[in-house]
């Protein structure tokens, strides 16, 4: 079994989605040179789809419009050249699709013969331009057939809709010319002679489903037919890596067990919940279904061309229309009453009901997306610190000071953490976003989230007017570094939090697990699925000596299924939620004060392990942990090897 992909579940959608079609076109190529004549073609007795319709939709390859730079810098990653690319200049694709826009397959064809189809050569029929698209949409349409790209068993239409008045007529024309000598082999006749004329302009909207691939192999659904594993019902195999994968057994266990929280995830009280939920939900489809293709959205879609702001003013511009296009959202989350003129909260909030009742927000609203890190930092405030770290206080703590390390989608999405302020009105936030991975303008910045003229910004500390601040607001720093590289005078902060933190991704996760080892304050980590959090709890493992809490499943976890890849295992953003449990500090010396007779030994070894700490125990505690990581270094590069030496060995 390839522990990978199981663990990592974050390919890149858009990467995916080309390199799907790049396999299926070299399929249909491969089948266009080994049929040269589609009368020899048995006939195919397949069921009929349960779209109403198949829609076949022409573009363009134009060279006129600039390639969006995340699309370039995606191809570059997938090691495909743009130069490689204008190769296509001067062609059109031919697109078949279902009534919901789920891509079926597609093909190349010559702009300039295409153009040059002419009524005269349409109603004659004897131009080889006209003849060779047909013969290429029939090809086409019977690999569609055949082998879906977008998954599924072999189908064939109900009917035929062209969304292009040429292939229309041209289709119309040899249908009625070869009657059933061809189509009762290559399409369903009934299909054909259905083709409806376009009505009104061509209408185009593209669906792409999850894409399932075999765990070994990496095979997608096409042309092999994938079988779930029989027992824990969460990894694809196709036939013959099932019977070869000896080791898989040995996880069917644990995997089963993670499937048992799918319906407890799912439990969402939103209107939407079941589209959302369902294993082949398509978060492209959704996000332009609702229009939700702007503002800050666009850190959500992967096949959306995102503007990247390229300077300080515009990124700061970026924040103005949050919520954009969710008007009465943004009307009660930005222009509603100030955080102490709301109904004050007697116990915390536990879930998205209760919060989006006490908050006035309709259940039929798409906004949870948006909101579940600021509620995740919430929940972890009031509900996880107090249970797991008692000694701490934090609920009567009047400000706190929170560093967010090596997250992307919660800096770009700021004005969001306002409604910590609105949810815990008697604390001054100050957060501090610490990532790599930044402009270079971002490092150092200082930025302030208040309410100003009724409504909430986001402003520079230096542009703010201090003639017209609110007194409420919440500070917040970047640092353009890593957590264990970070040289400012940065306060120690009361909690770190980290979201989709992959620790077996990133190397730099080794010392900083390090360094919050040596802090010792708590530390949670959302992640999107139970085994990426025990595969953290191996990292931490072999960085610090320490563990990591088992996962407890977050109430505010954003309510879209991530699906796709090699298996069907319930992951959420912010599904699930572990803190780290430190190793035990040994051979610090103490204060004489400190020392009290009056402490029992249970009660002194747990004051030694809480985040508490003197000036001097901590300078102490920070000495020994740096002599204890010398040593985990020494080990560090051995127990690494291990793994993908254990990696390896899975593989083959």
């Amino acid at each position: 079994m390839d522990l990978k992909e199981l663990v990592y579940g974050n390919r890149d959608p858009l990467l995916e989605f080309s390199d799907t079609m790049a396999q299926w076109y070299s399929c249909l190529q491969t089948q266009r040179k080994e049929q040269r004549n589609v009368m020899k073609i048995p006939r195919r007795n397949y069921p009929p789809d349960i779209s109403p319709y198949w829609l076949v939709h022409v573009m363009d390859c134009s060279d006129t419009v600039p390639l969006p730079a995340a699309a370039a810098g995606r191809l570059k990653k997938a090691g495909i050249r743009l130069t490689e690319m204008r190769k296509y200049d001067g062609k059109s694709i031919l697109m078949v699709m279902d009534a919901s826009g789920l891509p079926l397959g597609f093909d190349l064809l010559d702009r300039e013969s295409f153009s040059g189809l002419c009524s005269s050569d349409l109603a004659s029929g004897d131009s080889v331009e006209a003849t060779t698209t047909f013969y290429t949409i029939v090809t086409l349409l019977q690999r569609c057939m055949d082998f879906p790209m977008g998954g599924g068993m072999p189908r064939r239409p109900r009917r035929l809709r062209i969304n292009d008045e040429i292939l229309y007529r041209l289709l119309h024309f040899h249908t009625l010319k070869e009657g059933n000598m061809i189509l009762n082999v290559e399409l369903c006749p009934r299909a054909l002679r259905s083709c409806e004329p376009p009505e009104g302009p061509p209408a185009f909207s593209l669906r792409w489903p999850p894409i399932h691939y075999c765990n070994i192999c990496k095979r997608r659904s096409f042309p092999s037919r994938l079988q779930e594993c029989p027992q824990c019902k969460a990894v694809f195999y196709c036939e013959e890596c099932f019977l070869a994968d000896a080791k898989q057994e040995h996880w069917c266990a644990k995997l089963a067990s993670y499937m048992e929280h799918k319906a407890q995830l799912a439990d969402l009280p939103f209107s939407y919940a079941a589209e959302v939920t369902s294993e082949d939900f398509s978060l492209e489809d959704f996000l332009l279904k609702n229009k939700l293709v702007s503002s800050y959205w666009l850190h959500w879609s992967q096949l959306v061309h995102v503007i990247t702001a390229d300077t300080y003013c515009k990124w700061l511009e970026g924040h103005r229309n949050a919520y954009e296009p969710l008007k009465e959202e943004a009307d009660m989350l930005k222009f509603g009453p100030d955080p102490h003129n709301l109904l004050s909260l007697k116990k915390p909030l536990v879930s998205w009901l209760q919060y989006f009742k006490w908050r006035g927000l309709s259940l039929s609203s798409v906004v949870a997306p948006l909101l579940s890190s600021t509620l995740s930092i919430y929940y972890i405030i009031t509900s996880l610190v107090p249970k797991h770290f008692p000694e701490v206080n934090i609920l009567k703590k009047q400000s706190l000071r929170i560093h967010i390390i090596e997250s992307y989608r919660e800096l770009q999405t700021l004005l969001t953490f306002w409604e910590l302020s609105v949810l815990m009105p008697h604390v001054t936030f100050e957060l501090v976003f610490i990532r790599e991975r930044l402009p270079s303008w971002c490092d150092k910045v200082q930025l302030v989230i208040q309410k100003m003229n009724g409504g909430v910004i986001v402003t520079d500390c230096h542009l703010m007017p201090r003639q017209r601040a609110d007194t409420r607001s919440i500070r917040v720093k970047l640092y353009r570094s890593t957590y264990n590289m970070l040289q400012e005078p940065e306060p120690q902060p009361d909690l770190v939090i980290g979201f989709k933190p992959a620790f077996q991704q990133n190397d730099s996760w080794f010392t900083t697990l390090l360094k919050l080892q040596s802090l010792r304050v708590p530390s949670f980590f959302c992640e999107i699925s139970e085994l990426r959090c025990e595969s953290s709890q191996q990292i931490m493992n072999k960085a610090t000596g320490g563990t990591v809490s088992p996962p407890t499943i977050n109430p505010f976890h954003c309510p879209l299924r991530n699906n796709g890849g090699d298996n069907r295992l319930p992951r959420y953003s912010n599904g699930f939620i572990f803190h780290l449990m430190y190793k035990p500090l040994a051979n610090v010396q103490h204060p004489a004060a400190v020392n009290n007779s009056s402490i029992q030994p249970d009660q002194r070894s747990s004051s030694l392990e809480s985040p508490q700490l003197t000036f001097r125990e901590r300078k102490a505690a920070q000495h020994a942990g740096i002599a204890t990581d010398c040593s985990v270094l020494n080990e560090l590069n051995v127990g690494r090897g291990y793994t993908l030496m254990d990696q390896e060995q899975q593989e083959e």
